[in-house]
């Protein structure tokens, strides 16, 4: 049985974001140097089991994830009901498990949007890529798209088998702003905003992080 770790491990290091504007509808936050022990938070985490994102419930998610249950994201869920302005407000946490030419369902490097207000991605691994933002013919999101529409947006995203892909636009896909892996930074966004994991094809290692999502209701 292995011994419990101290709960200082769940503590928060930078609790004050910069901001910067991703575009004028919207900001990201970031919050570098984000936890205070981030190797023991990792190592935490990565004892929860890891599946195909698609294996509990259908979804076009790349690569693999664990799920993780909210006592071991308290501190983060409170800390950002500053800026959604209650709690509780994560409503699906897991990790994303990435790496090159990862195994897709679909086209999943074309952007999407999670239809989550509140996003939160913690970064526990370094290395080329992030998260990419995408208009699509100059729309920064789609939420508000008449259902013809989305599914021209969304046309390409066809069930199949797949290995993913770098993603940097094409006629219709421009890719804008690229936030970049930095390790133990977090960054905060509305996840309505068109984006996608940009994972370089010569990545070296396996991409990790904690993603916490909420906001469902109240764009509905």
């Amino acid at each position: 049985m292995q011994k419990n770790p101290d709960k200082s491990v769940f503590e928060i290091n930078n609790r004050y974001p910069v901001t910067k504007k991703l575009h004028d509808g919207a900001d990201i936050l970031i919050f570098d140097d984000f936890l205070k022990k981030p190797d023991e938070y990792k190592e935490i985490l990565q004892r929860f089991p890891a599946f195909t994102s698609d294996y509990f419930e259908p979804t076009a998610s790349p690569g693999w994830r664990q799920l993780i249950p909210y006592q071991f994201f308290l501190n983060i869920e409170k800390l950002l009901q500053n800026y959604t302005g209650y709690y509780p407000w994560v409503e699906q946490s897991f990790t994303n498990i990435y790496r090159s030419k990862m195994p897709c369902n679909c086209k999943a490097w074309y952007p999407h949007h999670d239809s989550m207000e509140y996003v939160l991605n913690l970064w526990l691994c370094n290395g080329p890529g992030g998260t990419a933002f995408y208009t699509w013919r100059d729309h920064f999101s789609g939420e508000d798209f008449p259902p013809h529409i989305r599914e021209r947006v969304f046309n390409k995203q066809l069930p199949g088998e797949f290995e993913y892909e770098e993603f940097y636009g094409d006629s219709e896909w421009n890719q804008y702003h690229l936030e970049p892996i930095v390790y133990n930074r977090a960054i905060f966004y509305n996840g309505n905003n068109f984006h996608s994991a940009f994972v370089p094809e010569d990545y070296p290692d396996w991409r990790y992080s904690l993603m916490l999502m909420g906001g469902l209701d109240k764009i509905e």
